[in-house]
C-alpha cells in the first residue's frame, strides 16, 4: 500500500517536472519573431518623411511642411507591426491564450482601461486629428499608444521559452551596438546623418530635391544614436544598462560573459556619452533596486562587492580624465538642481531680472519697450523707417551696425532693431527686436504703418505678454534645463482635462506659447517652442487623463511588487530568475528616467516589449515556485 503511494507521488512529481520542462524547451517560438523584429528594427529606423503639418500646428511651428527623420518612420513601422500582431493573434488565438492567471487578468483590465481612455481622449479632443495621428515630429498619437498596449499584451502571452529570453537580449544588443557605433561619430563631432552619405541612406531619391539640407541637434561631446535626442538616448540606456549588467554578473559561459559585458559597457557608453541626467537618474535608481534584490548576496560577499565597485569607479574616472571631463560634465549641474529643489526661492521674481519688463504695440504702429530701470523706448513705424523716442518724447539716436539699428543712448544700448522676412512663404515683412545682439521679439508689418506682435515666423498674433497661470517652481524656472518652467505652466493646464485629458500629443497646442518673457528667462530666448512636458506621468495625465494615468501606474506597481515578491533578497537564483531581475531593473530605469523625460516612439516600444517579457518571465518563475521542488529539478542555479 505504502509502495503504491510512493509510485503515484513519483509519477505526479515527474509530470510536474515535464510540464516545467515543456515551458522552457529550447524549440523555436515562431510567434515571438514579430516582437524580436520590432525590438531590433523600430528603434534603429531612420528615414526622412515629408509631413504635411496640421493647420492648427502649422501656425505654431511656422511651416506647413516638415521633414521628419526619426519619429514618423518608426511610428509607421510600429503601426505595421500592430497590424501584423493582430493578424497573427487572429490565426493563433488558441495557442496564444493558453496562459491564464489572475495576475494576467489584472494586467488586461488595467491595460484595457488605459486603452479605452486613450481612445476617448482622442475622440473628444479639440484637436482630434493630431490626437489620433500625433504631432509633426513626435508621431505618438492614440493609434501609436494603442500599438504599445498591443505589443505589451502580445509579448506577455507569446513569450514562452528560455530561448526567447536569449533572442530578446540579442535583439536589444543589436540596437545597443548600432547606436553606439553611430553615437561614437556624433560624440566626436562627425555625425553621419547630416552628411551626403547620411542623406543617401535616409532620403528616397525622389525626395532629394525637396531635402536641401539635414539639420539636427548635434554637438560634439554628446551622442543620440538613432533616438532623435540625447535625452532619449539616456532613457534607452537606463533600460539597456541594467538588462545586460545583471546577467553579465552571473554568466558562467565565457562567450556569454564576454557578449553580455560588452553590451553592458556599450550601454554605459550610451548613457555617459548622451550626458542625459534623466538617464543617469534612471540607472542610479535601477542600481538601488538591484542592491535591494541582491542584498543577501552582496552582504555575504561584501569584499568582492566593494572591490568591484572600486574598479568600476576607477575605470569611470580614468575615462572621464581622458575625455577632459566630458563624461561627468553634467553631473555637477544635476547635483546643483537637486540642491536648488530644497532652497527657498519664493520671493524671486524673474521679471525683475530681465533686461526689459514689458514690450507691446501701442496705437497700432508704435513698439513700446519698458526697461528694467523703467525707462521707456518708443519705436514708431513711419514710412518704412523707425522713429525712436524715449518716454518724454525726446529723440533717441541710432546707428547702423551689421544690418541692425544700434542705439547709442546708454539707457537703451542693449536694444537693437532689424528687418526680417516672415510668413509661411517668407513673403511678409517684419521687424525684429534684438536684446544683447540676439533676436527676441518680432513684429509683423500689416500694411502701411501698422504693426502686430507675433512669433518668430509671423504666423501667430500676440496681443500681450501677460504671465499665464502658474503653479509652483517660483524662482526655480530654470531647474532641470527649464523643466521647472514647463511644469509650472503645465500643471494649471491639467485642471480642465483631469478626466479624459486633452488628447495625446496635443501638449504644444495648449501650452502658453505666447509667454515670451517667461521663455526668455528660462531658455535665454523668447522663441523656444515647448512641445512636450518632459515628464512621462504629466504627459499621460494631460494627454490621456487621470484615469489613464491611474491604470498605467496600476500596471507598473503590479509588476514591481510581483517582481519584488519573487526575487528580493535570496541567496541563490535560477537562470530564469536572473533574467526576471534584469528586466525588472530595466523597467525601473525607464520609469525613473520618465520623471524628467517623455514617452517617445524611439524608445517606448523597447519599454513595452521588455515589460511584456518581464511579466511573462515572472509568470514562469511563479509557476515553478508553486509547483515545488519537482519544478526546479534539473534547473541551473547561479550564485554571485
Amino acid at each position: 500500500m505504502s509502495s503504491k503511494k510512493k509510485v503515484t507521488a513519483a509519477k505526479k512529481s515527474t509530470k510536474g517536472a515535464e510540464a516545467t520542462s515543456t515551458l522552457v524547451s529550447p524549440e523555436r517560438n515562431r510567434l515571438f519573431l514579430p516582437v524580436l523584429l520590432a525590438l531590433a528594427v523600430i528603434p534603429l529606423a531612420v528615414h526622412m518623411t515629408i509631413v504635411s503639418v496640421d493647420p492648427n500646428e502649422a501656425k505654431i511651428i511656422g511651416t506647413d511642411t516638415y521633414g521628419d527623420l526619426f519619429s514618423q518612420c518608426k511610428a509607421w513601422l510600429l503601426f505595421l507591426t500592430g497590424i501584423i500582431l493582430l493578424a497573427v493573434s487572429a490565426f493563433n488565438y488558441k495557442k496564444i491564450l493558453k496562459k491564464q492567471s489572475r495576475i494576467y487578468t489584472a494586467y488586461l483590465a488595467a491595460g484595457g482601461v488605459f486603452l479605452l481612455f486613450t481612445l476617448l481622449s482622442a475622440c473628444f479632443s479639440q484637436y482630434s486629428s493630431i490626437a489620433f495621428w500625433g504631432a509633426h515630429d513626435r508621431a505618438e498619437g492614440a493609434l501609436i499608444l494603442c500599438c504599445y498596449i498591443l505589443l505589451l499584451f502580445y509579448t506577455m502571452y507569446v513569450y514562452r521559452t528560455e530561448r526567447d529570453g536569449r533572442n530578446l537580449l540579442i535583439a536589444l544588443g543589436i540596437v545597443v551596438t548600432v547606436s553606439s557605433f553611430l553615437g561614437a561619430f556624433q560624440y566626436f563631432g562627425h555625425d553621419l546623418f547630416p552628411t551626403d552619405f547620411g542623406k543617401l541612406l535616409t532620403v528616397f531619391p525622389w525626395d532629394f530635391d525637396r531635402v536641401k539640407k539635414i539639420s539636427l541637434q548635434s554637438s560634439s561631446g554628446r551622442l543620440y544614436g538613432t533616438f532623435y535626442h540625447w535625452d532619449y538616448a539616456g532613457s534607452f540606456a537606463a533600460i539597456a544598462a541594467p538588462v545586460f549588467l545583471v546577467p553579465a554578473l552571473f554568466a558562467k559561459n565565457l562567450r556569454a560573459r564576454l557578449a553580455l559585458w560588452s553590451m553592458a559597457l556599450l550601454s554605459v557608453w550610451l548613457l555617459l556619452g548622451s550626458t542625459s541626467r534623466a538617464g543617469i537618474v534612471g540607472v542610479v535608481f535601477a542600481l538601488l533596486f538591484g542592491i535591494v534584490f541582491f542584498w543577501k548576496i552582496l552582504t555575504e560577499h561584501w569584499k568582492v562587492s566593494l572591490s568591484a565597485f572600486a574598479l568600476v569607479m576607477i575605470a569611470l574616472i580614468g575615462v572621464n580624465t581622458v575625455s577632459h571631463g566630458k563624461i561627468f560634465s553634467r553631473i555637477p549641474s544635476l547635483l546643483s538642481d537637486v540642491s536648488a529643489v530644497f532652497q527657498n526661492s519664493s520671493g524671486d521674481d524673474y521679471l525683475s531680472q530681465l533686461p526689459i519688463r514689458d514690450i507691446s504695440v501701442k496705437n497700432g504702429g508704435t513698439i513700446e519697450i519698458v526697461t528694467q530701470n523703467q525707462d521707456v523706448l518708443n519705436a514708431a513705424l513711419k514710412q518704412n523707417s523707425l522713429d525712436l523716442k524715449d518716454g518724454s518724447g525726446r529723440s533717441v539716436s541710432i546707428q547702423m551696425q551689421n544690418g541692425l539699428s544700434v542705439i547709442t543712448d546708454p539707457r537703451f544700448q542693449r536694444i537693437g532693431f532689424g528687418l526680417t522676412l516672415m510668413g509661411f512663404d517668407q513673403d511678409e515683412h517684419g521687424i525684429v527686436v534684438d536684446i544683447d545682439g540676439q533676436p527676441q521679439f518680432f513684429f509683423r508689418i500689416d500694411g502701411g504703418d501698422k504693426l502686430q506682435m507675433t512669433n518668430s515666423s509671423g504666423t501667430v498674433e500676440i496681443d500681450s505678454l501677460k504671465t499665464p497661470p502658474t503653479f509652483g517652481f517660483k524662482g526655480k524656472e530654470k531647474l532641470g534645463s527649464a523643466r521647472g518652467y514647463i511644469w509650472s505652466r503645465a500643471l494649471p493646464m491639467v485642471s480642465g482635462h483631469l478626466l479624459l485629458g486633452a488628447g495625446p500629443d496635443t501638449f504644444e497646442l495648449h501650452f502658453p506659447q505666447n509667454d515670451l518673457l517667461g521663455k526668455y528667462w528660462a531658455y535665454g530666448t523668447a522663441n523656444m517652442l515647448v512641445d512636450k512636458p518632459h515628464d512621462l506621468y504629466l504627459q499621460i495625465l494631460f494627454g490621456e487623463g487621470g484615469i489613464a494615468l491611474a491604470a498605467f501606474l496600476a500596471m507598473m506597481l503590479l509588476y514591481l511588487i510581483d517582481s519584488f515578491r519573487l526575487y528580493a533578497m535570496k541567496r541563490k537564483y535560477q537562470k530564469n530568475q536572473i533574467l526576471g531581475i534584469a528586466l525588472c531593473l530595466g523597467i525601473v530605469g525607464y520609469l525613473f528616467a520618465g520623471l524628467f523625460n517623455d514617452s517617445v516612439v524611439s524608445v517606448a516600444p523597447v519599454f513595452w516589449i521588455l515589460l511584456g517579457s518581464g511579466i511573462a518571465v515572472n509568470f514562469q518563475n511563479r509557476r515553478e515556485l508553486s509547483n515545488g521542488p519537482a519544478a526546479a529539478a534539473g534547473k541551473e542555479t547561479v550564485e554571485a
